[in-house]
């Protein structure tokens, strides 16, 4: 069986995940991708320990979004002639196109791999719908999505998708070195609260700035913690907010995926003040870390993974929301406690393994179909 994974760059909630697909499948599956990385990528992270091919890309940068087009996708794939292919949903790429086109040509089966959903997508153009219409439509027999959402947001396009068509694969962290790194550690959690991410408008980082503050004026201290790189007209404002109001603040900037669990482990609540994220794996990555996590509805994982009055909450952008939610929290250790506990054990469903799972049920779905059509 000729089996193909097709992706735009790859990640470090996706290079795990692949190389478990390739293991369960005695390295029966290619992998290629149409770049080793996009520009605004600070990322470091250990590549997967399996085969791929990174693809000569010619690059254009539109609206500061990155578009691949890579001819070598054309012989790579008349080379291996892939019987079924795994694609992540790449509508900004014409390379995504070429594969998809000459995937349907070859009569492979394809699974497209999305990530996005509805919430995220709320402000797209008509072209870009109409791109999508076609792509889950003509070109996906199966939908693998990071989230329930995603599977959603194929639904929205393709009314005829079936359940039997649909397959999880969610975006995570990884939980097994995140505990062994904080295993018996005693790390203080000497910040209030933390923002993890690039530092960019659609994260609301200014928002976060003013929750602080207010925490500040309601309980009489805020410390926060701030990881990540970003605008510095943006770092700039912040500051200020946090001079204004006395609040205690440090930047540590960008910080090796390695480091990670140490900073997070310092930081009693995680507050993701997203207007559009696809998931943001920073809300995984806080919760194995036993930080609680206060939220919009504007990720998917919100209700999937962040349960509202559980584990964390789910809130709309309003300072006196979120200032109570967390002060809610900091206030009363046993609730904290509780929230930690439960932010641990709810993570842990979401990890590697399950996610490899998803791309392999896909990948036997669309053997199947093979099967029925020989």
């Amino acid at each position: 069986m000729q089996r193909i994974i097709i992706s735009d760059i790859p990640t470090p909630w996706r290079e795990p995940v692949f190389e478990r697909v390739y293991q369960r499948l005695n390295g029966a599956v290619e992998v290629v991708y149409f770049k080793g990385n996009e520009k605004r990528r600070l990322w470091t992270f250990k590549m997967g320990g399996y085969p791929k091919t990174i693809l000569k890309a010619f690059t254009v940068v539109t609206n500061g979004t990155e578009r691949f087009l890579n001819p070598g996708i054309i012989p790579f794939l008349l080379r291996h002639r892939p019987q079924v292919a795994l694609m992540s949903s790449c509508i900004k790429d014409p390379s995504g196109w070429l594969g998809m086109l000459l995937c349907r040509l070859m009569r492979t089966r394809i699974g497209l791999l999305e990530d996005s959903w509805l919430g995220r997508e709320r402000n797209i153009g008509r072209l870009q719908r109409l791109a999508r219409r076609v792509a889950y439509n003509f070109f996906c027999d199966a939908s693998v999505g990071s989230s329930l959402q995603s599977l959603a947001l194929h639904r929205f396009y393709n009314p005829r998708i079936k359940d039997e068509q649909c397959f999880l694969s969610h975006l995570v962290a990884d939980n097994d070195y995140f505990e062994a790194r904080l295993y018996e550690k005693k790390i203080e959690r000497r910040f209030d609260v933390m923002f993890s991410g690039r530092i960019v408008d659609v994260k609301n980082p200014i928002f976060f700035a003013e929750v602080c503050a207010a925490i500040k004026a309601r309980i009489g201290r805020c410390n926060a913690l701030i990881i990540g790189e970003g605008e510095e007209r943006l770092k700039a404002r912040m500051r200020e907010v946090f001079h204004r109001n006395g609040v205690s603040y440090e930047f540590a900037g960008f910080i090796r995926h390695a480091e990670l669990p140490d900073y997070y482990a310092q930081a009693r609540l995680l507050l993701l003040p997203t207007s559009g994220d696809c998931w943001g794996v920073v809300i995984n990555e806080a919760m194995v870390s036993g930080s609680p996590v206060i939220t919009t509805e504007w990720t998917a994982a919100a209700g999937e993974l962040v349960l509202h009055g559980e584990n964390g909450f789910v809130l709309p952008l309003d300072v006196n929301l979120w200032t109570s939610a967390a002060c809610d929290l900091l206030a009363n250790k046993d609730r904290w406690e509780t929230f930690s506990i439960r932010a641990r054990q709810k993570v842990r469903e979401f990890n590697y393994d399950n996610a490899a799972a998803g791309i392999l049920a896909a990948f036997s779905y669309l053997e199947r179909q093979l099967d029925h059509v020989h």
